[in-house]
């Protein structure tokens, strides 16, 4: 029996160690919890924390504080009928490494809405614990290994879009986030971990949804693959992106047409479909939805 215990302590251990010498022979630079932050742990209720889940055990959580910044495109408390750009910012001078959570529920705590990714090498999506029943149905986005890598010293940023709901639903919606700043020692021990939600409240549109979306989404229609968009006056854009709702990149390239209009030629030349284009102005970001279509 003692033997049997042993043999079986001896393949249990061996089965850690391999999978650990994998994870670090495939992602030297980003072991263990790297990868993603533990399902179901942004402390909603009805789930657990990053604390509880095994991942930070020894990690006190600071909630409500300014650490986290949830920045919404709208830039109030309210949302409507279209799409939400949404930039999670993190601050803290002494990390090295971030990670994140984010779930957006309704008020009988539901998953609510949906995920566009803009950026699948920092963000992707995460599905719910089976072990937490609470949590089931829920939607989540959280880091990948390369978005765990702050863009300068001690701050991070992820970016991505908020589908409100299809199903008629307009009540309260609130974003439950959990970040985690780390020491990078490569332990669950030592990092500082902070909880905060943001709610907002759906503001109806004095026009109908109809034509809410025929003046929010840019139409493109073409017979030679280039499509001609307007910029503001005075506007100089710095970079663009084009990716489609599930976050795939479609590759681009543009040009400046006088000071207020630049010509888009996709590669894919047939491409059709309603996509984001991020582009980079002197005055900051900007999001916009488009359909390509073609005669």
């Amino acid at each position: 029996m003692l033997a049997s215990i042993r043999v079986l302590s001896a393949v249990f251990f061996l089965v850690i160690a391999i999978t650990i010498a994998i994870s670090n022979e495939k992602y030297p630079e980003f072991p263990l919890k790297s990868t993603a932050a533990h399902e179901s742990s942004t402390g909603a209720p009805g789930e657990l924390t990053c604390a509880q889940s095994g991942c930070h055990e020894t990690s006190e959580i600071q909630r409500d504080d300014t650490t986290n910044a949830l920045l919404f495109s709208d830039a109030d408390s309210t949302y409507g009928d279209s799409m939400e750009g949404i930039t999670l910012r993190v601050r803290r001078k002494d990390c090295k490494k971030f990670g994140f959570q984010i779930v957006c529920l309704d008020t009988l705590m539901k998953n609510v809405g949906s995920w566009v990714l803009l950026n699948k090498e920092r963000v992707q999506m995460q599905l719910a614990d089976f072990s937490v029943p609470g949590a089931t149905g829920r939607k989540y986005l959280t880091h990948t290994y390369k978005g765990t890598i702050p863009q300068s010293t001690g701050e991070i940023f992820w970016e991505f879009s908020w589908l409100p709901p299809l199903n008629g639903y307009k009540g309260a919606v609130t974003f439950y986030v959990m970040t985690n700043c780390t020491n990078n020692d490569n332990t669950n021990s030592g990092d500082a971990l902070y909880a905060s939600k943001h709610t907002l409240r759906h503001q109806s549109s004095a026009t109908s949804l109809t034509e809410e979306i025929k003046h929010q989404i840019i139409s493109f229609q073409t017979t030679q693959g280039t499509w001609s968009l307007p910029l503001p006056i005075n506007e100089r854009m710095k970079s663009l992106e084009i990716c489609d709702l599930s976050g795939k990149h479609l590759s681009c390239t543009w040009e400046s047409k006088g000071q207020s209009e630049i010509e888009i030629t996709l590669e894919n030349q047939r491409y059709h479909g309603l996509v984001m284009i991020k582009m980079s102005m002197e005055s900051g970001l900007m999001l916009k939805k488009a359909v390509f279509f073609h005669d």
